[in-house]
């Protein structure tokens, strides 16, 4: 019997490839820079002696070792002000009494940078975490005299900065421009603390393309309400 050609399954169709983030209006295309993007700011942090355990959406993250701090610090942002943002690829770091997670993301004046949401217990003489309201408002108080422009020797030229009415026991905002030499990095943040636990939102120009003359002030809104979220989240872990 005359047997015709072997029949083999058809490959499988591969799935549509998603098209690249892309904020309304600009064209620009976030996933370009996102991986060194990143790579930097993780080797920036590695060299302070943070680890970081860099997670995919959807990956648990661990327990905090102290019940002061939440339990996931990316959940601090709502998916409308990541999509407003383009943010992508979120990145946890855990480190002694403090956690923090950074995005990729587009800010209103078009710079790709990063969005950061820290939650930090302060410090004791030995640099070990505790939690203490008044080495609390000590830390608050040191960073507070840079970011407002006030400290004897300053290492940030302070562009704007505010203190902030019923944002936690006490809160600032601040845009500036830090470093120096050929690639100074502008950067804006909120401050704010909640009895024993700073916390720290901020917009920043990412690591090998900083001008030194980003605009976050259209973004300072934003950064507020991100605080605020981060605020409610350790209000209710009480």
């Amino acid at each position: 019997m005359q047997q015709g050609p072997a029949q083999y399954p058809a490959a499988p169709t591969p799935p549509p490839v998603p098209p690249p983030v892309r904020r309304g209006g600009t064209g620009r295309t976030v996933g370009i820079t996102v991986a060194a993007t990143l790579a930097a700011y993780v080797a920036v942090a590695g060299a302070a002696g943070t680890v970081f355990a860099l997670t995919g959406s959807g990956t648990a993250a661990p327990e905090p070792e102290f019940d002061e701090l939440p339990g996931d610090p990316c959940a601090a942002a709502t998916g409308a002000e990541l999509g407003a943002l383009s943010a992508a690829l979120p990145g946890q770091g855990y480190y002694d009494g403090g956690m923090r997670c950074n995005w990729v993301a587009e800010f209103s004046d078009g710079t790709v940078g990063r969005l950061t949401v820290s939650f930090q217990l302060p410090h004791d003489d030995d640099y070990e975490a505790v939690v203490d309201e008044e080495e609390a408002e000590r830390e608050y108080d040191e960073e507070a005299e840079d970011l407002l422009g006030e400290a004897e020797y300053q290492w940030r030229d302070v562009i704007e900065s505010d203190e902030l009415d019923g944002l936690g026991d006490e809160a600032l905002v601040s845009h500036y421009v830090v470093g120096s030499g050929e690639e100074p990095r502008s950067q804006a943040d909120v401050l704010v603390r909640v009895g024993t636990v700073l916390i720290e939102v901020s917009a920043g120009e990412a690591y090998g393309s900083a001008t030194g003359e980003a605009d976050f002030v259209d973004d300072e809104e934003l950064l507020i309400a991100v605080a605020e979220r981060a605020v409610t989240m350790l209000e209710e872990r009480e």
